[in-house]
């Protein structure tokens, strides 16, 4: 039997993180070859690429998998990036579902980092590949809008609260109101910023301008989808977008006996899954093809919330269409094809890569 590759799988926390190397046979076997933890700082990934390098000797395949873990994993990530160092960032969930099939309920460091080294050695996830650098600062903008708009709606909520109590607070509803004027300003600044990002990139301003031509998608609501799905360049088709948006329906149904309700997984980027959308009343009162989508659920007894849900899916597999084509948004082509029963691509519904 022949080494193949040397998969490497690499558990990351904030001030640490621990390696466990094996390597992969023709047969498909694997065996243990070393494991080591390191400080995830510079020092300790230049020791890591090192020791790397000395315990994968003579074969030319190292595979390094990771967590994606906020933040923490992204020097690691860049630093093997620039080494030419295949490099894959998987979603913890698949780690955790990969354990649990190996009968594997503990968790530690250098168990998960074994796992994750398993699950690459099985499964060969896609080599992940950064983005540039306009799309991370439009990904940090968009992030920063989000977590903006939650505390202003927080400091909105409160303030409601204590109006309709009894004596209401004037200093605490006055500093509020002072947070919300603060507030309302950085989103302003932020949109500024997103602005200028477009104009000084023509490639993300093309970007913008074929989401923009499509109904309900304003500019917000484009950058978003730009930024977390690095332009569409993460997926092969139309499914691994809605699954990696976690808006894939789960279904529980199973012989005569298990009749569970149907729902969207959650599992995947919540911040693709909670840009602006519109609003369901915004796309009723419409004339378009996702107004029909809207009644059409609602006739068929759904719930507001799966009525929109089920326009938000809508929007992305268009939005990703319009901009593979190149082709602002047509309501008759669109329309054409709903008739032609030309719907999403055929193709698995693994995400080819994972946005950083």
């Amino acid at each position: 039997m022949e080494i193949i590759s040397f998969s490497v799988g690499v558990d990351v926390a904030k001030d640490t993180f621990v390696c466990y190397i094996e390597s992969l046979f023709t047969n498909r076997t694997t065996k243990r070859v070393n494991r080591r933890k390191f400080n995830n700082n510079k020092t300790g990934i230049k020791l890591f690429l090192k020791w790397l390098k000395k315990n994968c000797k003579a074969v030319p395949l190292i595979h390094v998998t990771m967590e994606a873990t906020g933040r923490y994993h992204e020097p690691l990530a860049y630093a093997l990036f620039d080494a030419k160092l295949r490099c894959s960032i998987v979603l913890p969930n698949r780690i955790k579902s990969f354990a649990y099939s190996l009968n594997e309920y503990s968790k530690t460091d250098p168990i998960d980092a074994r796992i994750i080294a398993s699950y690459a050695s099985m499964h060969n996830p896609a080599a992940w590949t950064p983005a540039n650098k306009s799309m991370r600062q439009l990904r940090e903008l968009t992030r920063e809008r989000e977590d903006v708009m939650k505390s202003r709606t927080q400091a909105k909520n409160r303030i409601a609260a204590l109006q309709v109590g009894h004596l209401p607070p004037a200093k605490t509803i006055k500093r509020l109101s002072a947070q919300i004027k603060l507030l309302n300003a950085q989103i302003k600044a932020i949109d500024a910023d997103m602005e200028r990002l477009k104009d000084k990139d023509a490639q993300l301003a093309e970007s913008v301008d074929l989401l923009v031509s499509i109904p309900h998608i304003g500019a917000i609501t484009a950058y978003a989808i730009i930024a977390e799905t690095n332009a569409f360049n993460l997926f092969e088709n139309r499914n691994q977008l809605i699954k990696y948006a976690g808006l894939d329906i789960v279904e529980r149904q199973s012989g005569s006996s298990i009749f569970g309700k149907s729902k969207i997984s959650r599992r995947g980027n919540s911040h693709l899954r909670s840009a602006p959308y519109p609003g369901a009343l915004s796309v009723k009162r419409s004339q378009s093809v996702f107004q029909e989508t809207y009644c059409r659920a609602i006739t068929n007894g759904k719930e507001k919330k799966q009525a929109h849900t089920a326009v938000v899916r809508q929007l992305l597999q268009v939005a990703y269409g319009v901009h593979k084509s190149g082709i602002p948004y047509d309501e008759e082509i669109h329309r054409l094809r709903l008739k032609k029963s030309v719907d999403e691509l055929k193709g698995s519904p693994t995400v080819t890569s994972l946005a950083n």
